[in-house]
C-alpha cells in the first residue's frame, strides 16, 4: 500500500512538474529570445517569438483548470433519520459495532442497485469519522436481512481498514485528477475549437498549433493516468477481498455466494427496467415504485433477453490485471475458502427494517425522476405498482410469445393484420386444420424469410439514405433499393398471409365452447381478445402511412439539419429549404390519415387518463416554440407511441393464440 501511494505521489509530482517547467519555459523564452523581434519586427519574427509563449500559456491554463475548477453541483439527497427509521439505524449501529467501523453521520437512499459508504465531505472528512451511507432501495427490496447485512458489512469493512481506506481515497483522488485533465471538456475547450475554425487563417494557424500542444500534453498525461491505474489496481482488489471478508464473517460463505447471484440478477433486471422505462416515457408513463418494478423485472426477463443482458457479465469471469474489483467467481471462491457460517441469520425481507417501505420507495422514485433524471412529473405520469407489475408480466409473456409465434423473426417491415369483425365461415374442425397448416408453412419458410428480411433491411437502409439526401441526384440512388425490396415482396407476402391466417384462426377458435373449456382462464382471454382485436385492426390500418411517415420524417430532419448547419446561404441551403417545403404538407397529410381510423377507439391498456382514445394517446402533447418544432414533435409522438402500441397488441394476441394452439396440439 505504501509503495502504491508513493508511486501515485510521484506521478502527481510529474504532473505538477510539467506545469512548473512549462511556466518557466514561457518565462525563459520571453526573456532570453527577445532578440528575435529586437532587430527584425516583421510578421514572421513576431510569430516565431510569440507563438511558443501563447501556446505555453494556453497549455498551462488547460492543465491547471481542472484543479481550480469547482466540483459540479451535486443533486440533492434523499435522507433518512433515526427518528423516521429507528429499527434501520439500530441495525446499522449493530453492524458497525461488529465490524468496528465508525457510525455513519447520514443515511441516504436512492434507486440504484448498489450500496456505498464514503467520506461525506471528501478530503475534509478524512481526519474525523464523517461517513455517509447510501442504500439502494432495490437491494432492500430484493435481499433478505442476512444478505443485506452482509452488503452493509462489506461497505463498512472499508472504513474498518482505517488508514487503508484513507490512503485508497487519496489514490483514487489522484487518479481522478489525471482523468479530469485527460478527458474533461468544458466551454473553454469548445471556444478554442470554434475560434480556430472561425478566425482569420493567419491567427487560425496559431490556434491550431495551440490545440496540437494541448493534445500532445494530454497524451502524455494519458500515459501517466493509465500508469497510475496499473500500479493501484492490485491494491484496490486486495481492499475488496478484505471488505468481502467482513461480509463473509457476518453473513456466512453461503449467503455471500447467494448475494452475488442476486446482485447479478438485479443488475440484469435494472438494465431491462431502464429500457422499458425509456419506452414507456415516450407515452409519459413511469412506474410509481421503481425499486419494486426492478425486482418484478427479475422474474419477467425471458430467456433470450436474459442471455443478452448477461453477456457483459459473462466476459468478467476472470480477473484481469487492470481490474479494480475481482471477478465474481474469484470473490465467491475466496469466501467459500473461508468456510464461515456467519453470526447473523434471518430470512426476513430487508425491507422490514424500514418504516413504511412502500411509501418510501414511491417518494424516492419520484425524487429520482425529478432530481436525478430531470423529468417533469405529475401524478398522471406515475403508474401504481400493482398495475405496473401486471403490465410487466403481461409484456414479458407477450414478448416471449411474439418470439415463439414468429420463430424468432423480427417483423420490423412486415405488418400482420386481422379483421376487426371476423366472419365465422369455417367450422371449428376446418379452422383447426387451417391453423395447423399455416403454422407448418411459416416454420418451413422461416429460413427463406429470415434471409429475405435481412436483405430487405439492407435495401430499406439504402433507400432511406438516398431519400434523406437533399440533392435530387443523390435521391435517385433509391431506385435500385426499391427494385430489391419489390423482388423480396412475394416471399414476405406469403409468410404474412400464413401468419394472418394462423393468428386470426386461433383467435376465432377461442370462442368455440368445446376448445375454450380446455384453455386456462378462457373467459378472461376471450374478453381481452375481443377488446384487443378491434384496436389492433384499427392500428393496423395506420401502419402503411405510419411507416411512410417514418421515412419522410427522417428526410425532413436531414433537410432541417442541412439548412441549419450551413454557415452562409448557398445552393445546398436553398435545396434543403425546398425539400422542407415539399415534405411539410406531406407529413401533415400522413398524420391526418393516421389519426382518422383511431378516433373513438378506446386505448386498451392502463393509463392515468381515463377514457383515453388511441387518437388522444398518439396526439402531440410536447410544448413547441414554433410551427416547425410543433410538426417535429407531432411526428415524433405518433411514431414513438403507435409503433410500440402495435407491437404490444400483436404480442398479446400472439400469446392468446399460442394458448389456443397448445390445446390444439393436445387434442
Amino acid at each position: 500500500m505504501a509503495v502504491v501511494f508513493l508511486g501515485m505521489v510521484l506521478l502527481l509530482a510529474v504532473y505538477l512538474g510539467i506545469i512548473i517547467l512549462s511556466t518557466y519555459g514561457i518565462y525563459y523564452h520571453l526573456v532570453e529570445h527577445s532578440e528575435i523581434i529586437r532587430y527584425s519586427a516583421n510578421y514572421a519574427s513576431v510569430f516565431i517569438y510569440l507563438w511558443p509563449a501563447a501556446a505555453g500559456a494556453v497549455l498551462v491554463f488547460f492543465m491547471v483548470k481542472p484543479i481550480l475548477a469547482g466540483r459540479p453541483e451535486q443533486p440533492p439527497k434523499y435522507s433518512l433519520t433515526a427518528q423516521s427509521d429507528p429499527v434501520l439505524f439500530a441495525f446499522i449501529g449493530r453492524i458497525c459495532e461488529l465490524v468496528r467501523s465508525p457510525l455513519p453521520n447520514r443515511v441516504d437512499v436512492d434507486c440504484q442497485i448498489n450500496a456505498s459508504a464514503s467520506f461525506r465531505r471528501g478530503l475534509l472528512s478524512m481526519r474525523g469519522k464523517d461517513v455517509v451511507l447510501t442504500i439502494g432501495l432495490p437491494l432492500a427490496r430484493g435481499l433478505s436481512m442476512q444478505e443485506f447485512a452482509g452488503v452493509l458489512a462489506h461497505e463498512f469493512g472499508h472504513f474498518a481498514q482505517g488508514a487503508g481506506m484513507k490512503m485508497t481515497y487519496l489514490v483514487r483522488a489522484i487518479s481522478g485528477w489525471f482523468a479530469r485533465v485527460v478527458y474533461e471538456r468544458d466551454e473553454w475547450d469548445v471556444r478554442l475549437v470554434r475560434a480556430a475554425h472561425s478566425v482569420d487563417l493567419r491567427l487560425g494557424i496559431w490556434l491550431h498549433l495551440i490545440r496540437l500542444s494541448v493534445w500532445l500534453t494530454r497524451r502524455v498525461l494519458w500515459v501517466l493516468m493509465h500508469l497510475g491505474h496499473a500500479i493501484s489496481c492490485f491494491m484496490l482488489r486486495q481492499m475488496e477481498y478484505d471488505a468481502d471478508s467482513y461480509e463473509t464473517k457476518l453473513a456466512g460463505s453461503e449467503a455471500f455466494a447467494r448475494t452475488i447471484g442476486k446482485l447479478q440478477a438485479l443488475n440484469a433486471a435494472g438494465l431491462l427496467a431502464s429500457q422499458k422505462m425509456e419506452k414507456s416515457w415516450e407515452g409519459r408513463r413511469l412506474p410509481q415504485n421503481l425499486p419494486s418494478f426492478i425486482n418484478v423485472c427479475v422474474k419477467n426477463v425471458h430467456a433470450k433477453a436474459r442471455q443478452a443482458l448477461e453477456k457483459p457479465a459473462a466476459k468478467k469471469k476472470k480477473t484481469r490485471f487492470l481490474d479494480t474489483h475481482p471477478c465474481d467467481p474469484d470473490r465467491i471462491n475466496a469466501a467459500v475458502a473461508m468456510n464461515q457460517s456467519g453470526v447473523f441469520h434471518s430470512d426476513k425481507a430487508a425491507s422490514e427494517l424500514f418504516k413504511g417501505f412502500d411509501e418510501l420507495c414511491v417518494s424516492a422514485s419520484r425524487f429520482h425522476f425529478e432530481h436525478n433524471l430531470g423529468l417533469r412529473i405529475t401524478d398522471h405520469n406515475l403508474v401504481p405498482h400493482e398495475i405496473s407489475e401486471r403490465d410487466s408480466q403481461s409484456q414479458a409473456e407477450g414478448e416471449q410469445a411474439l418470439h415463439d409465434f414468429f420463430f424468432g423473426l423480427k417483423l420490423k417491415h412486415l405488418t400482420i393484420l386481422v379483421p376487426e369483425n371476423p366472419q365465422a365461415e369455417l367450422s371449428a374442425a376446418l379452422l383447426v386444420e387451417s391453423v395447423k397448416q399455416a403454422g407448418l408453412s411459416m416454420e418451413k419458410s422461416e429460413p427463406a424469410v429470415k434471409k429475405a428480411l435481412a436483405e430487405y433491411e439492407q435495401a430499406e437502409t439504402l433507400y432511406q439514405r438516398g431519400f434523406d439526401a437533399v440533392r435530387q441526384s443523390s435521391q435517385q440512388a433509391t431506385t435500385k433499393a426499391a427494385e430489391t425490396m419489390q423482388s423480396l415482396a412475394p416471399t414476405l407476402a406469403a409468410f404474412q398471409r400464413h401468419a394472418q391466417t394462423r393468428l386470426s384462426g386461433a383467435l376465432q377458435l377461442l370462442n368455440d365452447p368445446a376448445l375454450a373449456s380446455k384453455v386456462n382462464d378462457a373467459a378472461a382471454l376471450q374478453a381481452e381478445a375481443a377488446q384487443l382485436i378491434v384496436v389492433f385492426a384499427r392500428v393496423g390500418e395506420t401502419m402503411a402511412p405510419l411507416l411512410e411517415l417514418g421515412r419522410k420524417f427522417s428526410a425532413f430532419r436531414a433537410a432541417l439539419n442541412a439548412a441549419a448547419t450551413e454557415k452562409r446561404r448557398n445552393s445546398r441551403v436553398e435545396q434543403a429549404e425546398a425539400r422542407l417545403n415539399e415534405l411539410d404538407p406531406q407529413l401533415k397529410e400522413l398524420i391526418k390519415q393516421i389519426r382518422q381510423p383511431l378516433r373513438e377507439v378506446p386505448y386498451p391498456f392502463h393509463h392515468a387518463r381515463q377514457d383515453l382514445t388511441v387518437d388522444e394517446f398518439a396526439k402531440n402533447d410536447i410544448p413547441a416554440s414554433n410551427k416547425l418544432h410543433s410538426l417535429c414533435n407531432d411526428c415524433t409522438c405518433h411514431l414513438d407511441r403507435l409503433l410500440p402500441l402495435y407491437q404490444r397488441l400483436l404480442s398479446r394476441l400472439a400469446f392468446i393464440a399460442l394458448e389456443v394452439e397448445q390445446q390444439i396440439k393436445k387434442h
